[in-house]
């Protein structure tokens, strides 16, 4: 009798031969694949250092032109030629700015003193000024200097990306030259002097209640702004404290047309209220003005406790000059805070209707501060 064959015993395993073919096809595969790879890889490296780059040049763009349209004038600048080029001038506050290529290879800049690292990092950074009378020609005459470009080569982040150079450039809006026809007598608001040119105003909230230091607060006023308090017509802006034990403040500045030797009176007003919802707490406000002699805010005149609004006017205790200076020798700076910080979840809001300074120019000119 034949047995049928049991089909379990047929049943075979992978051959070293077949492993082996598997094994190469596989090996084809990922050779053919695996440069397909390196390329996205590649691709993804320089567009990300091209980003990068990209980013660093609108930084350093928008930084410098930001700054330098407003600025009152050059204070010196480093050669046209030179690598690394470097740039100071004040600013419409009267901070001196400066703008230079670091020791470590990045763009630095702030106020003089205090330069923090910009963008980065670079090969070269040049500048050059033009002149108001040429502006195809570099110029060196600071008080002439009206246009300023700049470039600088930025160094790629990535091992692929290729270098960039990058360019721009600003013209100073600077007020034309007044000459000797200078008033006798004027009043200084945010109507009769240009805002974001001649005369500014920053607004925010901090401590102590006083800034031992000019440049506080920082935060400044948008162009629409200006508009609520160039006139006493019951718009104001505000002022909201949104933390804990802090007080509202407005920092304004104008700049004068007279020669601070020649004044004979200088009188700062301004008009709103200060409401502090917490009934332990004062309302009203305080008018300061800086002085530049002593170097700290002294102050003009504090309300009563009261959320009515009033009207803060007076001077400073000294002579007229010696609350006029700044890099341009033209500028007075005022200073109005709240009578109280923010306690607990009350509101604590500083309004502002009006401010102005009002000045007078004796014939035989004013006292000298020494």
């Amino acid at each position: 009798m034949v047995r049928a064959k049991d089909k379990t015993t047929d049943r075979r395993g992978t051959t070293i031969v077949e492993l082996t073919i598997a094994v190469a096809i596989i090996a084809t595969v990922f050779a053919a694949i695996m440069p397909l790879f390196a390329g996205v890889r590649n691709s993804a490296d320089v567009q990300w250092a091209n980003l990068e780059m990209v980013q660093n040049a609108r930084v350093l763009n928008e930084q410098l032109c930001r700054y330098l349209a407003g600025a009152r004038r050059i204070v010196t600048a480093g050669s046209s030629a030179s690598n690394d080029g470097y740039l100071e001038f004040e600013a419409a506050d009267g901070t001196i700015y400066r703008c230079d290529l670091g020791t470590g290879g990045y763009v630095e800049f702030g106020p003089v003193g205090d330069l923090s690292e910009l963008v980065g990092p670079v090969e070269y950074l040049r500048f050059i000024c033009r002149g108001i009378d040429d502006l195809a020609d570099s110029s060196q005459t600071l008080e002439a200097i009206r246009l300023v470009t700049w470039e600088a080569g930025l160094r790629s982040p990535g091992a692929l990306a290729r270098d960039k150079a990058i360019g721009g450039a600003c013209y100073l809006r600077v007020a034309p030259h007044r000459g000797t026809d200078e008033k006798r007598s004027a009043t200084y608001d945010f109507s009769t002097s240009r805002p974001g040119v001649d005369s500014f105003a920053f607004a925010g909230q901090g401590k102590p209640q006083v800034p031992d230091e000019l440049g506080v607060p920082a935060a400044l006023f948008e162009a629409d702004q200006y508009d609520l308090i160039q006139a006493d017509d019951g718009q104001s802006h505000v002022v909201a404290v949104s933390s804990e034990s802090l007080f509202a403040q407005l920092r304004m500045t104008f700049q004068l047309d007279q020669d601070p030797r020649d004044l004979a009176s200088l009188v700062a007003a301004w008009k709103g209220k200060g409401v502090n919802a917490h009934s332990a707490r004062a309302d009203g406000a305080s008018l300061y003005i800086w002085n530049y002699g002593s170097s700290c805010y002294e102050l003009v005149q504090a309300s009563v406790d009261t959320d009515a609004e009033i009207t803060l006017a007076g001077s400073g205790s000294g002579v007229p000059a010696g609350y006029v200076g700044g890099a341009g020798g033209r500028t007075v700076v005022l200073f109005v805070v709240s009578n109280d910080r923010k306690t607990g979840q009350k509101a604590n809001i500083l309004f502002t209707d009006y401010a102005k300074v009002d000045v007078a120019a004796s014939s035989g000119g004013g006292a000298v501060v020494p």
